[in-house]
């Protein structure tokens, strides 16, 4: 139970009731239209950025905020087919309007982020390579998984290990050198425990999808040497201006059977706002075109046209309430989610007794509660407070396949329960003349519970408290400086459990403290009209966790025995990013090469030996330089027309030892030209990828490949709904092709080709 931890969040959630009750700004409203090509944009997304509220135009191109303290605000809209916008305005009493005239366009120009900076703010505005993807963005990108729908982006590869457990890989790095959070806060799964644990997200219920590339410590703390994904799913609602909104979608791909739906709802009347949602999938053995596959360990070859064992089944339902007014907003939100799904290998076969099946089964249940608070104090320091919690209660059980003369069966080797509670208060400074800023509180509790016949490491509790400061000071018109700094407490304790199978948790009783001081400093300078450049330094820091440490025991899921280092250190890491964009009308263009350097630098190697008849996974510490860049141009010759190019590549080396890091990304490229207008979209993408030979330990050689993907869509209007549908093929060829970064890429291929419908209602 998560006993100890709820103090400290206790009296920051008590201070932050005291604080934002001791002053409530007078709530002013804004309202305004949004019209393109002189007729008005229904279905638009205008987005209140300081306030982070959203909402959807109406069928006379309408918005509406209510409850908007005075100040100064900026407002972003933007609708497909058109060019997004951003007017700023200043609310004084009684009603302020904008009127926003989005000129035709197939590429958006401008993306809105909210991760990498504790406002929202256009990614041009940000001081680290920033991306986002929409939730109609996700319907025309390839994968199942919102790792593969992203995988398309600069910097951003997915391992893959069949369909669920696809996990996001940021400039050669992943696990727990990269931080995945949903809403900006920690999820409480063990994805990062191994490579056959997934992510519990259904990319259905998906809004929004952030991409920080490089450090990003100071708001966000450990974990992210390499960058964090914000998944943005809305657990709690905001109030809107129509009673009755939200989205319902429904897809389906031929490559794996899958059918998948959402639908979310938000119910508004006065101030308060009521979601429901529901959402789920299920979807059989990935196709890959057919063929003789030879497994690598045993020498087996079998005749496939699936990969085996990569079924996905999966479902969530939602609820949430929020109520606003002139103190601002406050919110409470809770999901159930539950997934059972494979993992790929060796199937079940006649020659069992030599060939053993390395199959498995993995289920997952994830309940989460979510407290958000946004609270217009109205003092001449503080101007606004916010509140972010979450409260995640997760169990994962694994069943490996097993067979004999009986039969086929997956008994359970092994139960995780782990409890995590996050919370953060942040205090957003009034500006004063150009300095602007916020302060925050932060604190991440685990309670980890493993229990089974093969239980991988100890139980523990591990305690994250720290504090931050992230300030902003205007230079000159065209020159914005930041300068971020904190402090961070990580202590592991093990915990002795009798009942343990294993002896040596059954007596373990160890901890460790790693306290550290990160910083960062960044950089906005304006050259000219059309060019803007930015620079950024930071140092991050990352605790080793209790499974690097304290592991000692069969994996079940990947058929590895893990063994912990009790003697690993924490990793801090160095980063530079630079970057420089153009806006030249019909041309814009982004450059972003970066350097990396992570001082003892913890990572699993095979070490060659056995024990009970499985390879040996250990972890270990070195130092580590990661260097490369990320470019992307896109020219629109015409308004509808968009030709976009980018490229990525990452160079990794450990330096201790003078060899290349395992599993690296080689040079990548995109080519995609796209049609789009208000009504019917086009699309046709080429990816591309070199061969890679540049290998560290237990890596094996890639061949280079090109996939291309076709995509058709169109978009209908009917008062104030709004219809989207789309029709993709995947892997058009059918290509047999290998990732460098897939777990499974020395036995099967990529996935073929595939065919995926989709509708998405937006009301």
């Amino acid at each position: 139970m998560l006993k100890r931890p709820v103090v400290p969040v206790a009296s920051w959630v008590l201070s932050v009731v005291l604080l934002a009750g001791a002053a409530a700004a007078s709530a002013q409203t804004i309202s305004g239209t949004v019209r393109g090509a002189g007729r008005p944009v229904v279905g638009a997304t205008v987005w209140l950025l300081e306030l982070d509220r959203t909402e959807r135009t109406g069928s006379a191109g309408d918005f509406r905020f209510a409850d908007v303290p005075t100040g100064t605000y900026r407002i972003y809209a933007s609708a497909t087919g058109f060019a997004s916008a951003t007017d700023t305005i200043q609310v004084t009493t009684g009603t302020a309007s904008a009127a926003f005239e989005l000129r035709e366009s197939a590429v958006p120009l401008k993306a809105i982020a909210v991760s990498a900076a504790p406002t929202a703010r256009p990614a041009e505005e940000q001081y680290q390579p920033v991306a986002s993807k929409s939730r109609v963005e996700f319907d025309n990108s390839a994968g199942t998984s919102f790792a593969e729908k992203i995988s398309d982006l600069p910097g951003v590869n997915v391992r893959g290990n069949g369909s669920a457990p696809s996990r996001p890989i940021l400039r050669g790095l992943g696990d727990n050198e990269v931080l995945i959070l949903e809403n900006g806060l920690r999820m409480g799964d063990i994805a990062t425990y191994d490579p056959a644990h997934a992510t519990p997200i259904d990319a259905m219920g998906v809004a929004q999808v952030d991409v920080v590339r490089g450090p990003a410590t100071i708001l966000y703390g450990p974990n992210t040497i390499g960058g964090l994904v914000n998944v943005i799913t809305n657990f709690v609602p905001t109030v809107g201006d129509h009673a009755v909104s939200g989205t319902a979608a429904l897809e389906g791909n031929s490559v794996s059977g899958e059918l998948s739906g959402y639908t979310n709802t938000i119910l508004s009347s006065g101030g308060s706002a009521f979601r429901v949602s529901a959402g789920g999938i299920r979807s059989t053995d990935i196709r890959i075109p057919s063929g003789s596959y030879t497994d690598p360990a045993s020498g087996a070859s079998f005749d496939l046209d699936r990969i085996p064992q990569t079924f996905d089944h999966s479902g969530e339902v939602g609820l949430g309430y929020a109520y606003q007014g002139g103190f601002g907003s406050i919110g409470i939100g809770g999901n159930h989610y539950e997934m059972n799904y494979g993992i790929p290998g060796v199937p079940p076969n006649p020659d069992w007794e030599t060939v053993p099946p390395t199959t498995s089964r993995i289920t997952q249940q994830r309940n989460t509660v979510e407290l958000r608070g946004l609270f217009n104090t109205g003092g001449t320091w503080l101007q606004r407070l916010k509140l972010d919690a979450s409260y995640n209660d997760y169990n994962h059980s694994e069943f490996p396949t097993a067979e004999d003369s009986t039969g086929v069966s997956d008994p359970q080797a092994n139960h995780f329960h782990k409890q995590e509670l996050n919370a953060v208060v942040q205090f957003e400074q009034r500006p004063t003349g150009r300095l602007s800023g916020t302060l925050g509180l932060w604190s991440d509790i685990q309670n980890l519970t493993i229990e089974g016949d093969q239980p991988l490491g100890p139980n523990s509790v591990t305690t994250g408290l720290a504090a931050f400061a992230y300030e902003e000071y205007l230079a000159a018109p065209g020159t914005r400086l930041q300068g971020g700094l904190r402090f961070d407490y990580n202590r592991i304790q093990t915990h002795p459990y009798p009942q343990s199978t294993d002896s040596v948790f059954q007596t373990l009783d160890e901890s460790r403290l790693s306290n550290a001081v990160t910083a960062s400093l960044g950089a906005i300078q304006q050259i000219g009209p059309r060019l803007t450049a930015s620079l950024s330094v930071a140092r991050s820091f990352r605790a080793p966790t209790v499974q690097e440490l304290f592991a000692n025991g069969l994996d079940a899921a990947s058929g590895t025995y893990s063994i912990g280092t009790a003697s690993l250190g924490p990793e801090t890491g160095t980063g530079v990013d630079a970057s420089l964009k153009g806006d030249f009308g019909g041309m814009t263009f982004e450059v972003s090469p970066y350097l990396n350097y992570v001082s003892h630098f913890i990572y699993g190697f095979l070490r060659g030996d056995t024990i009970q008849d499985f390879p040996v996974r250990q972890f270990a510490a070195t130092d580590a330089r990661l260097f490369g860049f990320e470019a992307s141009v896109e020219v629109q010759p015409l308004p509808a027309v968009a030709l976009r190019a980018s490229s990525d590549y990452v160079n990794a080396q450990d330096t201790k030892n003078d060899l290349p890091l395992p599993f690296i990304p080689p040079l990548r490229g995109l080519l995609r030209a796209t049609y789009q207008n208000r009504t019917w979209m086009g699309m046709a993408e080429w990816r591309v990828a070199a061969r890679q030979s540049r290998l560290g330990v237990g890596d094996t050689p890639t061949g280079g490949y090109a996939v291309l993907n076709l995509g058709v869509g169109v978009r209908l209007v009917h008062r104030g709904l709004v219809s989207e549908v789309g029709l993709h093929c995947d892997n058009v060829f059918d290509r047999v092709y290998r990732d460098n970064l897939s777990v499974i890429k020395d036995f099967v291929p990529q996935p073929g080709r595939g065919f995926r419908l989709n509708y998405e209602l937006f009301y």
